[in-house]
């Protein structure tokens, strides 16, 4: 008798799951940046918050290491048009400025003197920011929820899919020997942003670069 929590057997099964759960924590992350957005009292904080939102759901999409969201769950043709602006306003604004929602223009300060000549007092630039309209930040919120309660019930098939897979060989070895995720710090010099993420089941020992003595924290959350 006894319990033991052990990270899975690789298998397909097992690397779908991961795809799908990571998947996940992207759609919550956006529905906590949007969630936040709506209580702060800073408007800039709000928005940077809503960009960062559509970044997040923006990584759902595109990705050389797991399949598209879409090729998880059936997506209505609602859902797939508003990705499509989403992905739209994550291209062209949040991560290049190339649409016409960030426009700056350079401004001359001229004075004319008495003796009628005109003179350059100084150069400079207005930069006007348009915020995402709010009624497509709230069709995107709905969406989200949508999003996840569908790729929730997509995971528990897919949880099935892990027991039904699985050797009465291997869940005795996993049981015996079973096998920790584990966190290990690196040195900040090491961190390289161009790193590829391991694939499983060596990405349970993945290094986490911190700086010694600062603020920041590894975040792990847990889903059931």
């Amino acid at each position: 008798l006894g319990q033991v929590q052990t990270l899975a057997p690789d298998g397909p099964a097992v690397r779908r799951f991961i795809s799908a759960a990571s998947h996940v924590h992207d759609l919550r992350q956006a529905l906590v940046a949007l969630t936040s957005a709506s209580s702060a009292e800073d408007h800039s904080v709000a928005r940077q918050l809503r960009t960062y939102a559509v970044v997040a759901y923006g990584r759902t999409y595109g990705s050389n290491i797991r399949p598209d969201l879409s090729a998880l769950i059936d997506m209505s043709t609602a859902d797939l048009a508003l990705t499509a602006r989403l992905k739209a306003v994550r291209n062209k604004y949040a991560a290049h400025s190339e649409n016409g929602m960030t426009v700056t223009s350079p401004i001359l300060d001229l004075q004319k003197e008495l003796d009628e000549t005109i003179t350059v007092q100084e150069v400079h630039d207005i930069t006007v920011d348009s915020p995402v309209p709010l009624t497509f930040i709230n069709d995107f919120e709905l969406m989200l929820h949508r999003l996840v309660d569908q790729l929730t019930a997509a995971l528990q098939l897919l949880k099935d899919d892990i027991r039904s897979q699985l050797t009465s060989e291997q869940v005795t070895e996993a049981f015996t020997n079973p096998q920790r995720l584990q966190f290990t710090t690196a040195p900040v010099a090491e961190w390289e942003p161009t790193g590829r993420r391991p694939a499983y089941p060596s990405s349970r020992l993945s290094p986490v670069h911190l700086d010694l003595g600062g603020e920041e924290s590894v975040q792990a959350s847990i889903a059931r």
